[in-house]
């Protein structure tokens, strides 16, 4: 760490959690003066029953709660302009994410938009948003994205199928409502995915070059409650183990909000975009071969990394024990039923267009920040591999 500069850290979002806190909401709304809130969410909740019971939180206080139930799996920005106009013909006041990553991102970015206007592209970078919004109140059903506590938004154009990477403090929830209770009744595939997004982070954002002691705490934390959760949390639905695996994903959003991430999101994302894969699922393909990359230039945090998951490391050399960190963080992925490789999720090399995959993961803001110089010959490199291919090099 370098201590001769001036490390920031700030996370401005109130966040409330434990088994209940969903039933603080007409609390919540009441201190920021909502009394007409739009609650942004996806047809499944709503399907599963959880937008009734979230918005008879509302009710109980004497508040009216609008619905948006349409959101993408990830969210896009046909989905912006249509909250931005129910919300307005509604006359709403606030916003409510109720979701995974997807509402929660939708919620904020159409906040932003509602005060500034124009489009998600006008704010794409790093502080490019002006002015706060509309107050928004975040509540996560999965326990991975920590988009509640981000300051960041990624919204797909399905015109350019390109991800819209926002990052700027006035993308803030105002407030999060971390409920245990809302991941329960998830089903085991999306708490596995979820997990293995929120692993990607804690990992990422402990190797890369942002990192301090302050965000190290956080994140070797949330690995290793992860580690210890995610497994009963899939196989058995352990209300403990989802519970530890919820607040990791909102400790890591914490830290990895203030440094990003490194090789993996960078190259999952246009896979995403350009293929569908699901956003966790991506990154649980690309996390083991992604950190391996970057093993030369952070074997000491890879060790530490290993041990934090339960491998045993002692007399090992920093190297095998780095080599360790990989394989446990593998083995955790495939224990929990996530695909080893996107052929194994269905996609056919032949139908993947690399060059295009690299040109845009080059574009991410999670290229800088890798502890490593990565460039395309590294990022082809893991696309041969993760495709189930072998590599020529």
């Amino acid at each position: 760490m370098a201590w001769n500069a001036v490390h920031p850290f700030e996370c401005p979002t109130r966040i409330f959690y434990g088994l209940g806190a969903s039933a603080e909401l007409g609390t919540r709304l009441a201190e920021l003066n909502i009394a007409r809130p739009l609650l942004v969410t996806d047809q499944g909740l709503q399907r599963a029953g959880a937008v009734d019971r979230v918005a008879e939180h509302a009710h109980a206080g004497g508040l009216d709660v609008c619905v948006y139930d349409a959101t993408s799996e990830n969210p896009t920005t046909t989905n912006l302009d249509e909250i931005c106009e129910l919300y307005r013909s509604e006359r709403c006041d606030g916003l409510i994410g109720l979701g995974g990553g997807s509402s929660m991102d939708a919620a904020k970015a159409a906040s932003a938009l509602l005060e500034n206007g124009g489009s998600i592209w006008d704010y794409r970078g790093k502080d490019l948003v002006p002015q706060p919004g509309p107050p928004v109140i975040c509540i996560p059903t999965t326990c991975g994205t920590g988009a509640e506590v981000t300051f960041v938004v990624v919204v797909t154009d399905p015109a350019e199928h390109f991800k819209v990477v926002c990052a700027a403090r006035n993308l803030a929830a105002r407030v999060a409502l971390v409920d245990p209770e809302l991941v329960v009744s998830a089903p085991a595939h999306v708490i596995a995915a979820t997990g293995a997004d929120a692993l990607a982070h804690a990992t990422e954002s402990y190797v890369n070059l942002g990192s301090d002691p302050l965000l190290d705490a956080l994140n070797i934390r949330a690995i290793t409650m992860i580690g210890r959760s995610l497994r009963p949390a899939v196989a058995e639905k352990q209300t403990e183990a989802i519970a530890e695996l919820s607040l990791a994903s909102t400790m890591t959003g914490v830290a990895f909000n203030m440094n990003a991430n490194a090789i993996v999101h960078a190259a999952s994302t246009p896979v995403t975009a350009h293929y569908g894969v699901p956003h966790g699922v991506a990154n649980a393909i690309f996390l083991a071969d992604g950190l391996d990359i970057l093993r030369p230039a952070c074997e000491e945090k890879l060790a530490d990394i290993a041990a934090a998951l339960g491998a045993e490391v002692s007399g090992l050399t920093s190297t095998e024990a780095a080599q360790q960190g990989v394989e446990a963080i593998r083995a955790l992925c495939q224990d929990v039923g996530l695909p080893a490789t996107l052929r194994d999720w269905g996609l056919e090399p032949a139908e993947v267009d690399i060059p295009k995959l690299v040109e845009d993961a080059m574009k991410s803001r999670n290229i800088t920040t890798n502890p490593r110089p990565i460039g395309p010959p590294e990022l082809e490199q893991l696309y041969t591999t993760v495709l189930g291919q072998v590599t020529s090099t």
